[in-house]
């Protein structure tokens, strides 16, 4: 049975699987109770509910840590409470260039403490050059009928000079059987 004349206290409890370390609840436990991981003594103020280790902060006070692999190439970033502890290859330097825009293959440079971009600008212009874009059906459809059509038009070429051909051979037909028929009532 429990002691009632033992002092109660709230411990606040947060989640240790998701990197935010959103508060989950308070409990009551026995003061002098050893706290164990994903529990602080520490109450949220206000709308404090991220755990960044040391104190609660709010969903205002999230930041955002890059992580870059082992060649250091960025490879994800992640929002943490600000003040967390970052991991191991992880910064909370943004992947920007000199001019604030971003890069197209950022790497990050520990010595410099920064972002370096690893494409050259022949390589970022070819990124950026505009994609010829596929044809879509009506495309397709105005293509083939525009085949048909040049179908058409050298049919109707070849007609037209096989017609004069067979009207200049009927005009010499009709030439010699005139004279043909001159020199028979001669």
């Amino acid at each position: 049975m429990a002691d009632e004349n033992v002092k109660q206290v709230l411990v606040y409890t947060y989640d240790t699987t998701d990197r935010l370390h959103p508060l989950t609840g308070a409990i009551s436990v026995a003061e002098g109770t050893a706290l164990t991981d994903g529990q602080t003594d520490l109450a949220p103020a206000d709308n404090n509910q991220f755990w960044n280790g040391s104190k609660w902060v709010g969903g205002d006070q999230l930041v955002t840590a890059y992580h870059y692999d082992a060649n250091g190439y960025w490879d994800g970033s992640v929002l943490i409470p600000d003040g967390a502890p970052l991991l191991t290859q992880e910064t909370t330097v943004a992947p920007l260039d000199k001019d604030g825009r971003g890069m197209y293959k950022p790497k990050f440079d520990t010595t410099q403490n920064a972002w370096v971009e690893t494409l050259t600008q022949a390589e970022i212009d070819a990124l950026n050059k505009p994609a010829t874009p596929e044809p879509d059906a009506q495309d397709q459809l105005n293509k083939q009928l525009m085949v048909r059509i040049a179908g058409l038009q050298t049919s109707v070429a070849t007609q037209a000079k096989l017609n004069a051909t067979l009207m200049k051979d009927l005009t010499e037909i009709k030439k010699k059987m005139a004279t043909d028929t001159t020199t028979t009532n001669a």
